[in-house]
C-alpha cells in the first residue's frame, strides 16, 4: 500500500468514528411533534442509540436452532382468497321496461361465502345486506350505473364486481292512447 491509501484509510476511519460519537438529542414539542436533532434545545433528552442499533444473529446449523424449529413449527398462513362479483341481471347495457320504475338486481359471488352484499346504483350506496338480490322501487327511466360489492362482516370490501350500465324505459305521459 501507498503513503496516500494509508492517510485516505487514516482519514476515513477517523471520520466514521466522530460521526459515530456524536450525540443526538430528541425533543417533543407542544404540539405533541418530536424532534431529532444533533444540537440541544430546551426539554432535550439525549438518545442511546447504541442499544437500538445493535442486532443478535443466530448461529447457524447449530442444534440448538434445530431443536427449536421442530418445537415450534412455522405456522403457514392460509392463502388470500379471491373472490369474485358478477351481476347477472340486468345484463350489461340491457333496456328494462317497466311504468312503475321497479328493478331487480342480481349478483353472485364466487366462491361462495356468507357476507354482506352493496349495491351502489348511480354513485351511491343504496342498500346493504345480506341476500345477493336487491329490488328497487321508483326509478326513474333513463340510463342508470350499478356495481355490486361483497363485503365480510365488518364491512371490509372483499370484491366488487365492474359497473355496468342499464336503461329503463317508461311509457310517456305525452302520448295517449285516445
Amino acid at each position: 500500500m501507498s503513503k496516500s491509501q494509508v492517510f485516505y484509510i487514516f482519514c476515513l476511519v477517523l471520520f466514521c468514528i466522530s460521526v459515530s460519537a456524536q450525540v443526538v438529542y430528541k425533543t417533543v414539542k407542544a404540539d405533541g411533534s418530536v424532534v431529532y436533532s444533533d444540537v440541544v434545545s430546551d426539554g432535550a433528552v439525549p438518545v442511546n442509540l447504541s442499544a437500538m442499533n445493535t442486532v443478535v444473529m443466530p448461529a447457524l446449523n447449530s442444534a440448538s436452532s434445530q431443536t427449536t424449529s421442530r418445537n415450534n413449527p412455522v405456522q403457514k398462513s392460509k392463502p388470500q382468497v379471491e373472490y369474485v362479483v358478477f351481476i347477472r341481471s340486468p345484463m350489461a347495457e340491457q333496456t328494462l321496461r317497466d311504468n312503475s320504475g321497479a328493478v331487480t338486481i342480481n349478483a353472485e359471488v364466487l366462491p361462495k361465502k356468507s357476507g354482506k352484499f352493496q349495491l351502489v346504483f348511480d354513485n351511491q350506496v343504496v342498500k346493504t345486506q345480506s341476500k345477493s338480490q336487491f329490488q328497487l322501487e321508483s326509478v326513474n327511466r333513463g340510463a342508470h350505473i350499478i356495481q355490486v360489492n361483497f363485503l365480510d362482516n365488518s364491512g371490509k370490501i372483499l370484491a366488487s364486481s365492474k359497473p355496468q350500465t342499464f336503461y329503463l324505459q317508461k311509457a310517456s305521459a305525452l302520448i295517449h292512447a285516445n
